[in-house]
């Protein structure tokens, strides 16, 4: 076969697959890992690794499973529109979590058969929302904050005391914000004088993540089970880990899954420097057999 020929089959096949996998609004489409363990990660060093600059297609880390294993149960958290279940999503976090010695203590009919070997209490927060910086907090951390978490400073805003409109974090009306910004700029402003509100958190790449829009979420939030017994909506977060990808145009909630928890493995409980960004794991291109293309 000529070269030029194969050239063009190859070409083809190419084409042909990516026109299978659906196209992000923006074309760029990455999964983001972000994680933090707040029980062995000093405050400081928590503050500084989860307001890192994004990591941009780092190396692959090492999977380290833990020394001993530790089992849990899920529980369900805050739950966004999905083509899954919570059971199926489950099922499949199970042999995700054991890669990391992170053992489901109940079959898959939730019956739990050692009860007492129980030491983590999972809370699932997953689904297609909007949100903006998919990013672990660094404080407030505790069970009653939620996947959100409450009003603390004034980068958020409220209406008349009530719902959040935008969030450093989880985003929201972008626009209200960004009047809020352009008159906190003003130094005859009733809100503020001079230095600007900003956005807070840098942009990703290019502005991938400097705006709100859809995501496809899987937030795990690991709890002590002895604490929260005790200690009720009072119980610290043991460690968050939270994986995100850009809705593509076309794409179900369960096609993105695979990809996000493949890139989360090696996270799950551990913290992260920065927010770690892959390239769309979900594309996947597969070239067959060449073909003599007669002319």
């Amino acid at each position: 076969m000529k070269a030029a020929t194969f050239a063009v089959v190859a070409l083809a096949a190419l084409t042909a697959a990516h026109a299978q996998t659906p196209a992000d609004i923006d074309g760029l489409a990455p999964v983001t890992v972000s994680s933090a363990n707040y029980r062995t990660t000093p405050p400081r060093a928590l503050a500084k690794a989860v307001n890192g600059k994004p990591d941009l297609s780092p190396a692959p880390r090492p999977l380290v499973p833990l020394a001993a294993p530790q089992h849990f149960v899920f529980v369900r958290g805050e739950t966004f529109p999905a083509d899954l279940t919570f059971e199926s999503l489950c099922a499949l976090l199970t042999p995700a979590l054991a890669q990391k010695n992170y053992l489901n203590a109940a079959d898959d009919r939730g019956r739990i058969y050692s009860p007492e070997k129980v030491s983590l209490v999972l809370r699932l927060n997953y689904g297609v929302t909007l949100w903006r910086n998919p990013v672990v907090r660094a404080a407030h951390l505790s069970w009653d904050e939620g996947l959100i978490g409450k009003v603390h400073d004034a980068r958020s805003l409220t209406h008349f005391g009530g719902d959040a409109l935008w969030d450093n974090r989880a985003g929201g009306n972008d626009e209200a914000f960004n009047a809020l910004a352009q008159n906190d700029a003003n130094p005859n402003s009733v809100w503020g004088s001079g230095g600007g509100a900003g956005t807070g958190d840098a942009p990703l790449a290019a502005g991938d993540f400097d705006r709100t829009r859809e995501f496809n979420l899987i937030v795990v939030d690991a709890f002590d089970y002895t604490e929260l017994k005790t200690k009720g909506k009072a119980a610290p977060t043991l460690w968050t880990t939270f994986i995100a990808a850009p809705v593509q145009r076309g794409e179900k909630f369960s096609q993105a899954v695979a990809a996000m928890l493949r890139k989360a493995a090696p996270y799950w409980g551990e913290t992260t420097t920065g927010l770690q960004v892959f390239n769309d794991a979900r594309a996947e291109v597969r070239i067959g057999e060449a073909v003599e293309v007669k002319k």
